[in-house]
């Protein structure tokens, strides 16, 4: 079976699995809400909030992510397809590649619906431009999915699986956090010239910081997965 079939078929597998139980995506979409609501009884009054706008949403998304990845394993873990799935005739790096697209999906259908409802809710606009919008939460997507998949395989074999992923994950994840909260920040307070070079810096980090771990990832899921 060709790697690009192995990769298909984990992601098959994810999506089916999904779809029969919802737990993941209807739990990250409770969640989500739930901090919305929150963020908006308690920043409401302020009016214009467009300073600190992607510090709220990438707050959101990172705390959010985190409650998916967690899932992500657990099912396998426990079912005991984890094993079925050492077992079974697939290179351990397209597995990584594997879990890593479906925890994309999963995110980005909670970011579909939580984007509009929350520009809605604190009447904001993406004034700089859509298109790097949509590339500034795409490139974080992909730099959360990629170390949050490694760093969930990791903690999916201990004791502590519930606290030590956000411990490990949330570190090594600052970086991208800031870049991403200041290229949201820029696009959507409508910068412009030299004002807006740095959303364009950001975005430049978020693509080294996906190359990097995706590589990084890619290259040590074999071992990480045999532990």
């Amino acid at each position: 079976m060709s790697a690009g079939r192995q990769i298909f078929a984990i992601i098959r597998k994810d999506i089916i699995a999904e779809l029969r139980t919802k737990e993941m995506v209807v739990s990250m979409l409770l969640f989500i809400l739930l901090i919305m609501v929150a963020f908006r009884s308690a920043f409401g009054e302020l009016g214009d909030i467009t300073e600190f706008a992607g510090g709220l949403l990438w707050i959101a998304f990172l705390f959010t992510s985190l409650l998916g990845l967690n899932r992500s394993f657990v099912h396998e873990k426990d079912e005991g397809c984890l094993e079925g799935l050492l077992l079974s005739p697939v290179d351990r790096p397209n597995i990584f590649l594997g879990k890593m697209i479906g925890n994309l999906i999963f995110l980005s259908i909670v970011e579909l619906l939580a984007i509009p409802l929350y520009i809605t809710l604190f009447n904001l606009s993406i004034k700089g431009s859509v298109p790097l919008f949509i590339a500034a939460v795409l490139l974080s997507d992909v730099g959360i999915c990629a170390i949050g998949t490694l760093l969930s395989t990791i903690s999916i074999n201990t004791k502590l699986r519930d606290m030590l992923l956000p411990l490990i994950f949330l570190p090594v994840s600052s970086p991208l956090l800031i870049a991403a909260v200041v290229a949201t920040n820029k696009i959507m307070s409508g910068a412009t010239g030299p004002e807006f070079e740095p959303a364009l810096d950001a975005i430049k980090l978020l693509a080294a910081y996906d190359i990097i771990f995706l590589l990084l990832a890619y290259a040590l899921y074999d071992f990480v997965i045999g532990e």
